[in-house]
């Protein structure tokens, strides 16, 4: 089975754009809080759904080739892959919940409890791909085509009703709170298209041989997603310039599925002419992608190490070297804990079991 390591560099680079936004928004002081707006900037236009885009690339790959394991053999057929879907997606709906509900009590505000954050749109975003997987790549794509201007047609009628007590606001609370995060309608979208890209991937890296990968990968997607992604960022420098389009998110959403097919075709493009070469180039990024879901939640604790004390150069000076030491730690046990201290692996694992002792219980009651 092939890993592509552009998947895990992309992964990476977004984690660290998470970092880098975050860290900033908690520890530059008062007089300094201006500076936020280049890691803002950088996130808002270009890392906002990035996360949302890599995940569906990597589990359509998981589903097409099979769920095949470094360690077992054993070809699991689609259906059990579907179910492995659903149960991961509840796995991580506990606990986005929980996450939303310590949020919740730290802010004390119960509404928190149902807040798009990451979490709960990507797994929301699992559970709703599952009838989808079979589809061909035109209707998933044009179903993210539909998801996306739905979501913004829906999003103008009900953006005026935020906190309010009617059913305008109440689905304004489903579907946008708050609308500066994840809402899942758009979330679902740039899921929708990093399958299709995915399916790209494994049309080519899976089904072809490997001496014509190369002018296929040029031809199939790093040249279209260079153009379309082109074609979008230049759309959203035109008409943020003229504001000529009043949606929360739009530009945004818009900016970063562009980028993001610009940089993760860059990034195959690196691979296959071997300019990363080395494991040592290739683990650092790694270490954040195999480990995300685990940084996501626990770097919330940096939250109170310099919170407002520092001015913007100590402050660039001091995430820098947060994020070159969480890197190191993550070497550090990384041969020794492995999964053990990966969310994403361990729900992989779980979700795994469960499939197969449900699996166990059907095959027992059909021959009872």
């Amino acid at each position: 089975m092939v890993r592509l390591k552009s998947i895990d560099n992309f992964r990476g680079i977004a984690v660290i754009a998470m970092l880098w936004m975050h860290l900033s928004e908690w520890w530059l002081s008062g007089v300094s809080k201006s500076f936020i707006f280049v890691p803002l900037f950088v996130t808002q236009y270009g890392f906002w759904v990035s996360y949302q885009f890599i995940s569906g690339i990597s589990r359509y790959l998981f589903y097409r080739t099979g769920g095949l394991r470094e360690e077992s053999s054993e070809i699991i057929n689609n259906q059990k892959i579907k179910r492995e879907f659903v149960v991961r997606g509840v796995f991580l709906l506990v606990i986005a919940l929980l996450y939303n509900s310590v949020v919740a009590i730290s802010t004390s505000r119960p509404s928190e409890i149902w807040s798009w954050f990451f979490l709960f749109a990507l797994a929301i975003s699992l559970i709703m791909i599952t009838p989808l997987l079979n589809t061909s790549k035109k209707t998933r794509f044009y179903l993210g085509v539909v998801f996306l201007v739905l979501n913004y047609i829906i999003l103008s009628f009900v953006q005026n009703f935020k906190g309010q007590a009617n059913l305008f606001g109440f689905f304004y609370h489903l579907l946008y709170y708050p609308i500066g995060l994840h809402p899942i309608l758009s979330s679902f979208a740039v899921f929708l298209f990093g399958t299709v890209v995915g399916d790209v991937i494994y049309e080519i890296y899976y089904k072809e041989v490997k001496k014509n990968r190369l002018a296929l990968l040029k031809k199939r997607l790093i040249l279209p997603s260079i153009v379309i992604g082109g074609i979008l960022v230049a759309f959203i420098f035109l008409a943020n310039s003229f504001l000529f389009l009043n949606l929360p998110t739009f530009y945004g959403i818009i900016s970063t599925i562009g980028i993001s097919l610009i940089l993760f075709s860059v990034l195959i493009l690196l691979e296959e002419y071997e300019i990363f070469k080395t494991k040592k180039n290739y683990k650092f990024m790694f270490y954040f992608s195999y480990y995300s879901l685990t940084i996501y939640i626990a770097h919330n604790l940096l939250y109170f190490l310099f919170f407002e004390r520092l001015n913007a150069l100590e402050s660039l000076f001091y995430i820098v070297i947060v994020i070159v030491l969480i890197g190191l730690f993550l070497k550090l046990i990384y041969p020794k804990v492995g999964a053990y201290l990966s969310i994403k692996k361990m729900i992989s694992y779980f979700s795994y079991r469960v499939v197969i002792k449900i699996e166990e219980t059907k095959v027992l009651d059909e021959i009872e």
